[in-house]
C-alpha cells in the first residue's frame, strides 16, 4: 500500500486566536497513547488531498516540524455545515504492534441483473466495523452486486473475503447489499390513501384548534362587556 505523507507545524494558538491565524491552515491534534498531544497547523489543501487517499482507516505518517513522523490515523474531524470543508481534524497515534477499532466503507461495484432487467432498487450499507493492527487495515472493501440476481439474493458480511488478519465486529448475518422489489401500483395507491388519511387528520385538527380559539375569544368578549 502507498504510504501516505503529511507535514504539519506545531501551533501555539488556540481559542479565539485560532480564527486570525489559520491563513488556509486547518487546526488540528495529534493525540495517543503514550503520546504528548501536540496542537498542530495543516495547509488545507494538503488535507483535502490526504483525506481523500486515507479516509479514517488509512495509516498516514504524519510529519511534525523537523521530528520524526508519527504513524496516526484521521480519528475525527469537524466539518463546516454551510461549506462542507473540514474546519478542525484530530490525528490519533497509533502503534504498529496495537489493534484499532475503525471503520472500513464499501465500495459498490458491477451491476445486478435485479436492477437492471427487474426495476429494483439498491440498498447497502455504508461501512463495517474491524478490528486490526494498523500495517493490516484496508482503504475499502469493494463488493460486486452482478451476483445479485433476484430479490431474495443478498450479500452478507459472511461472504466477504478479508485478510485473517482483521476481525469484522459486525454482525455477520448483516445484509451489505440486497435489491428492492418495485412497489406494486396496489401498493403505491395504498401508501397515497394512508397520505390523504393524514393530511385530512391534520386539517380537522387545525379546523377544530381554529374553533376553539373563536370560541375562547368569544367568551373572553363576553366577559368584558
Amino acid at each position: 500500500m502507498e504510504q501516505i505523507n503529511l507535514a504539519v507545524s506545531k501551533r501555539e494558538e488556540t481559542g479565539r486566536k485560532i480564527r486570525k491565524a489559520q491563513n488556509n491552515r486547518i487546526p488540528g491534534v495529534v493525540y495517543g497513547h503514550g503520546f504528548e498531544t501536540v496542537n498542530v497547523w495543516v495547509d488545507a489543501t494538503s488535507l483535502t488531498r490526504t483525506f481523500e487517499k486515507a479516509g479514517t482507516n488509512t495509516i498516514v505518517s504524519v510529519e511534525i516540524g523537523q521530528s520524526e513522523p508519527v504513524k496516526a490515523l484521521i480519528h475525527d474531524f469537524q466539518v463546516n455545515p454551510i461549506t462542507n470543508k473540514i474546519i478542525h481534524v484530530d490525528f490519533f497515534h497509533v502503534r504498529m504492534d496495537e489493534k484499532v477499532e475503525t471503520h472500513i466503507p464499501i465500495v459498490i461495484t458491477g451491476e445486478s441483473p435485479a436492477i437492471k432487467n427487474m426495476g429494483g432498487t439498491l440498498n447497502h450499507i455504508e461501512s463495517i466495523t474491524v478490528r486490526a493492527l494498523p500495517g493490516d487495515l484496508i482503504h475499502e472493501i469493494t463488493v460486486d452486486i452482478t451476483k445479485i440476481e433476484t430479490f431474495e439474493d443478498r450479500i452478507t458480511i459472511a461472504d466477504l473475503n478479508l485478510s485473517e488478519n482483521i476481525e469484522i465486529l459486525t454482525d455477520e448475518q448483516t445484509p451489505v447489499a440486497s435489491v428492492i422489489a418495485p412497489r406494486t401500483q396496489e401498493e403505491v395507491d395504498a401508501a397515497d390513501d394512508e397520505v390523504d388519511a393524514d393530511v385530512s387528520k391534520v386539517e380537522g385538527a387545525l379546523d377544530d384548534s381554529d374553533q376553539s380559539s373563536e370560541e375562547a375569544s368569544e367568551e373572553k368578549k363576553e366577559g368584558a362587556k
